[in-house]
């Protein structure tokens, strides 16, 4: 698109050979004017980019007429011709704001590179205008609270995003210390990150701030402006109203605490009543004289026991639904030895193993399987009030999968109670392969050599979610 240049001489001679030179040499659509009264009819008619003025003119001054031009056009290029190159004329085209001054005769290639590098200065000033106008536009559009802090920590600038936020006009906030608007316990932490900022940080914080109806929660970003020589020049404040999500977080904290509160309570009803099972059973059993029937009695209260201690630990612990593996075998174990006093004296038993936690769903059939096995090794591997030792061991051998081994070293398992299907198999086995098998989903074997070895692997058990 070409630009247009009016030329305003009352020396016709002079306007149509700067014109012809013009329009040649720097492709522009020109029109002429002998006096300010044609030129300024022109310039409403059609906006000229570049105006040429003579200083002297039939009817007005050329400095008067540039002032009236730029009322019609601010942007456009103005230059000054004349004749008389005294100081009041330079003096009378600066202030008129001219962009260049030239005395006759002068050089057409003066004029024009002058005129193009004024029309390549006046394009950048309304390329940083705009740009200027659509940063502005974007920040006092923003739905987040933008303020810019000078090196004192004073509020220069807020657009209104923020001032909604802090429920507060322009004057009340303008030169006001921003730690002035901030809920007093939190002063401390808002004034450590303005001076982190100074120092070129960038900080990111949430603290509160104080309002005329209450106080609200503020998520903000500090920010150091630099210059070009990477000096810290301002501070910049990017914040939002976390309000809701703070009292969502801190109604879903309640929430969960009484949820706690209540499995904690059901845990340790369960774990209440397990033992009440267990004191029964020992009455009832203390009227028996059958002492068959007293040794049923004992490995049903040890089997509650064992899933007893489970609740109990998580009755105790703040994590409600997970436990640490090691120490449950360990309690298993104890429980176990307690209840065979005579025959446990006699009987070493050690216990090694990593540590690692297991959900309640996974370690109760976990910890039956362990009192089973126990129990038959501490009433049949050593007959005849025989010493021996008994060994505990349990390993993650790969991502959730698990192997346990209880190893004894006394006369051996018959062979023809191993077999899950056998007629002679007793309780206790099959429900260790019950519960490794159709509740673990794992895998066990026996090895008979020097002893009994049972090994049995499985993987934390997971639930999976019920879709309608």
């Amino acid at each position: 698109m070409q630009n247009k240049i009016l030329i305003i001489d009352d020396d016709v001679e002079i306007s149509a050979t700067l014109s012809d030179i013009l329009r040649e040499k720097g492709n522009f659509e020109t029109a002429t004017a002998e006096c300010a009264k044609n030129a300024l009819n022109l310039m409403r008619q059609a906006s000229y980019d570049v105006v040429v003025i003579d200083v002297i003119l039939p009817d007005m001054e050329g400095t008067s007429l540039l002032r009236e031009l730029r009322k019609i056009n601010p942007c456009m290029v103005s230059i000054i011709i004349t004749g008389h190159a005294d100081f009041d004329n330079i003096y009378e085209a600066i202030s008129s704001g001219a962009d260049g001054f030239f005395t006759k005769p002068f050089s057409v290639d003066d004029v024009l590179q002058r005129i193009n590098e004024s029309l390549q200065q006046k394009c950048l000033q309304k390329q940083l205008i705009e740009s200027e106008d659509k940063y502005r536009n974007l920040v006092q559009k923003s739905s987040e609270g933008i303020c810019n802090l000078d090196m004192d920590g004073k509020i220069v600038f807020i657009n209104p995003a923020c001032l909604k936020m802090f429920e507060k006009d322009k004057e009340e906030l303008s030169g006001v210390k921003y730690s002035d608007i901030v809920n007093p316990k939190d002063i401390a932490q808002v004034e450590d990150a303005v001076e982190c900022a100074k120092k070129g940080i960038n900080v990111s914080l949430q603290y509160e701030i104080t309002t005329y109806s209450t106080n609200k929660w503020v998520e903000s970003t500090i920010t150091p402006i630099k210059s070009d020589t990477g000096a810290v020049t301002s501070i910049l404040i990017i914040s939002r109203d976390i309000t809701g999500r703070i009292d969502l977080e801190t109604r879903l904290q309640a929430t969960i605490k009484e949820k706690e509160t209540m499995l904690r309570e059901i845990h340790h009803r369960v774990k209440n009543n397990m033992q009440v099972i267990i004191s029964l059973l020992k009455l009832q059993a203390a009227y028996l004289k059958d002492s068959c029937n007293k040794e049923m009695f004992k490995d049903c209260e040890n089997r509650i026991k064992a899933m007893a201690i489970v609740h109990e630990r998580l009755h105790r612990t703040s994590d409600m639904t997970n436990i640490n593996f090691k120490y449950y075998v360990k309690q298993v174990a104890n429980e176990m030895m307690s209840s065979y006093l005579g025959e446990a004296r006699r009987i070493t038993l050690k216990i090694t193993g990593e540590d690692f936690i297991l959900g309640i769903d996974t370690a109760v059939p976990c910890g039956l399987v362990i009192n089973e096995l126990l129990s038959n090794a501490i009433k049949h591997a050593f007959p005849n009030n025989g010493n021996g030792t008994i060994k505990i061991n349990f390993k993650s051998v790969r991502a959730d999968e698990y192997e346990v081994s209880v190893k004894d070293n006394g006369v051996g398992i018959p062979e023809n109670i191993i077999d899950p299907a056998a007629a002679s198999n007793t309780l206790g086995l099959t429900l260790v392969h019950m519960l490794v098998e159709t509740q673990l989903k794992g895998k066990c074997y026996f090895e008979i050599d020097n002893g009994t070895e049972f090994h049995f692997t499985f993987k934390e058990i997971r639930h999976r979610r019920l879709d309608n």
